[in-house]
């Protein structure tokens, strides 16, 4: 009869101790996210410390924060030691996507693109983060032309590509005036119905610029419902371009 009451004790207990657990896991992923803005290394290893004798790196969000946390430190100047220990020693099922992707976008943004890949062939699951990663590396890296077979495969993942995804691959295809991928590229572009964003109307602006096409470039330009000083800067750099072949 005691040891029943005292299971039941237990067993209502655990509920409030889960439920305590995940509000302190909470509470320390808000006080690293702080220390990723305010730049304070040596706080977030204390938040860590401090997690750690809690025993609350059991939680897969507050192991994400603190990937984050060190990959970010890692990216300012750190070390890129402390985020790869970290990621190694966060149970492989508790990692997810954004685990996989923070540590990805980490290698990428340093310019360690041979690390990134190696990340990148790795990964269980993908997402258009993950491939956005990669094109922005390589395209941000001068590899141009591996920018755009990525881009290639990630569509033929049966991906959708991001804003950001379609202004880098690009400025990949203007810089290698791959001009029929470009097209292809601006197809699906009118797709995804995306031609009335300016970042991605610009882009496409200075692609045709680059193509030396000022029928197509000039048609965009006249169609877009808002333009920016980069829409302007791209016309007048594209008359500018072809007056000096002209001459």
């Amino acid at each position: 009869m005691q040891n029943a009451a005292l299971a039941a004790g237990a067993a209502a207990a655990r509920p409030a101790a889960m439920a305590a657990a995940a509000a302190a896991s909470d509470h320390y992923a808000r006080l690293l996210q702080f220390c990723q803005t305010a730049v304070n290394p040596s706080a977030g290893r204390g938040i860590h410390a401090h997690a750690v004798k809690a025993g609350l790196l059991v939680s897969a969000y507050l192991c994400n924060n603190l990937l984050s946390y060190y990959a970010g430190a890692s990216v300012s100047g750190g070390s890129f030691r402390n985020a790869r220990i970290l990621f190694n020693e966060i149970p492989p099922v508790r990692r997810n996507v954004f685990t996989w992707n923070t540590l990805l976008s980490m290698y990428a943004k340093s310019g360690l693109l041979a690390d990134a890949r190696a990340v990148f062939d790795e990964m269980p699951e993908r997402d258009a983060v993950s491939w956005t990663v990669m094109i922005v590396g390589l395209n941000r890296a001068g590899r141009f032309w591996e920018a755009v077979k990525t881009f290639v495969d990630m569509v033929g993942e049966g991906l959708a590509p991001t804003q950001f995804t379609l202004t880098n691959v690009l400025s990949s295809c203007a810089a290698t005036e791959a001009s029929g991928i470009g097209r292809k590229v601006h197809s699906f572009v009118v797709k995804l119905g995306l031609s009335s964003c300016v970042p991605v109307a610009n882009s496409l602006l200075n692609m045709y610029g680059k193509f030396g096409d000022a029928e197509t470039a000039t048609a965009m330009f006249e169609r877009m419902p808002m333009r920016s000083v980069s829409s302007w800067n791209a016309m007048v750099s594209l008359y500018a371009r072809q007056e000096s072949v002209e001459a």
